[in-house]
């Protein structure tokens, strides 16, 4: 006490050697700059962000110019909530946006045999592929002659009167997420069968498609919604429904974190199982707030013809970019071509079809997961994250959101669509 009574002692001094003396206390993670905006991040996740960007950016303990680190980040379910391949394939058969001819339809599109498979899993009510594609040839023949061809006369109102049209637009999606559930087909095959409904059209028109339909589906609400086939209407297969989920949405936490990584020398790639032109226009630079170059979105490609239109035909040499597709598609468009052979720093992710990407990289130091209380590959995962959550140092990272409103919540546990409890894992 004596000591701060001398009267050489300075007061400021005495504030100064305090402040240090409580710095030197302070954990490492409260000495972290907060490069991220805090928005609806879990605060732990917040700080493994940080602590990420901090270390990794520009300027960080670990960065290094000669390997400049790069991101992979799923797009659909990850970077925006909810899918933009599907929105834009409701709005295609809402509107019917179609360029394709009937002998086109029915002869380079449905097949009645898929590697030894001719019908959909017991879940699909094992259809016939036989029956519910010839049930599809005679909706689209109607449509076309009445409507989509050259000839039709019908105004889009009157032809979304007719029993065709409701058969049609509940039959294409059946067939699409059978092909993707029923064994021996999978989504090896269901995934570009989708993006084939788009040929004849350039990828100019397609972008333009896809703005459409992400800006009315950035408006639509968010719900489950059930599209019903006429009970009345003969068809082979009979009256069937498909239900899905409406709207889409951005999310902020994804759109800052793009910024944050770019802003501190971090590159940032979108890889998605979706055509890579709709993932282009919703991910794109001046359209819906994420400002990914169009250079850096790696996903599913089509073959085009001589004039730029659209083929029924995945382009030549080019991976599909699903599960290990992923991985492979990083390591020839990265690593290979950009001559970047190294691993990626983190990965975003939110289901099964990441899995890989999430694990395939050995030094890849952080994983976020979107949680959809999922279980399979990616809920092993999601499990990793929930015991590794004390860590200082965790390989997975778990974000909760609600899907009801579309936005993160700051929490690892998520509100499911139609639900109101928080749910951790499945």
């Amino acid at each position: 006490m004596k000591l701060f009574k001398r009267k050489g002692c300075c007061p400021s001094l005495i504030l100064i050697l305090l402040f240090f003396s409580f710095a030197s206390c302070k954990s490492d993670d409260l000495l972290i700059s907060n490069t991220l905006d805090r928005l609806n991040w879990s605060e732990k996740n917040y700080i493994a962000l940080n602590r990420l960007i901090t270390n990794y950016g520009i300027g960080g303990k670990f960065y290094n110019k000669d390997k400049a680190p790069y991101v992979v980040l799923d797009w659909d379910q990850t970077c925006a909530h909810f899918d933009v391949e599907e929105a834009t394939m409701r709005f295609q058969l809402a509107n019917l946006r179609f360029k394709i001819t009937k002998e086109q339809f029915r002869n380079n599109l449905l097949l009645d045999n898929i590697n030894g498979v001719t019908q959909l899993s017991a879940a699909y009510r094992n259809v016939r592929l036989a029956d519910i594609n010839q049930d599809l040839i005679n909706d689209y023949n109607y449509l076309y002659d009445n409507y989509i061809g050259s000839t039709g006369k019908a105004t889009l109102a009157e032809i979304k009167a007719t029993p065709q049209y409701a058969d049609f637009i509940v039959k294409i999606p059946t067939l699409y997420e059978g092909y993707c559930e029923t064994p021996g087909i999978d989504a090896d095959y269901g995934y570009p069968w989708v993006i084939y409904l788009l040929a004849g059209h350039t990828i100019d028109e397609v972008k333009s498609l896809a703005k459409e339909a992400v800006t009315f589906e950035l408006g639509n609400q968010l719900g489950k919604q059930t599209w019903q086939s006429p009970a009345n209407y003969q068809s082979i297969t009979g009256a069937l429904s498909w239900s899905f989920k409406s709207g889409l949405r951005v999310l902020p936490e994804m759109q800052n974190l793009i910024s944050t990584f770019m802003g501190h020398g971090i590159d940032v790639f979108i890889v998605s199982a979706s055509y890579k032109p709709l993932v282009e226009v919703f991910s794109g630079i001046g359209n819906f707030g994420y400002n990914v170059p169009a250079d850096h979105v790696i996903a599913m490609e089509l073959a085009t013809d001589a004039s730029g239109k659209i083929l029924m035909e995945y382009k030549a040499g080019w991976i599909k970019t699903q599960r290990q597709g992923k991985v492979d598609a990083i390591n020839k468009a990265i690593k290979l071509e950009l001559g970047r052979n190294w691993d990626p720093l983190f990965s975003a992710v939110d289901s099964d079809g990441d899995y890989e990407m999430s694990t395939g990289f050995p030094d890849m130091k952080l994983t976020l997961i979107w949680n959809r209380v999922k279980g399979g590959d990616i809920g092993k995962l999601c499990k990793q994250a929930v015991d590794e959550s004390g860590s200082s140092t965790p390989r997975y990272i778990l974000q909760g959101r609600n899907e009801n409103i579309g936005m993160a919540i700051p929490c690892s546990e998520s509100i499911l669509l139609g639900k109101t409890v928080l749910q951790l894992l499945n």
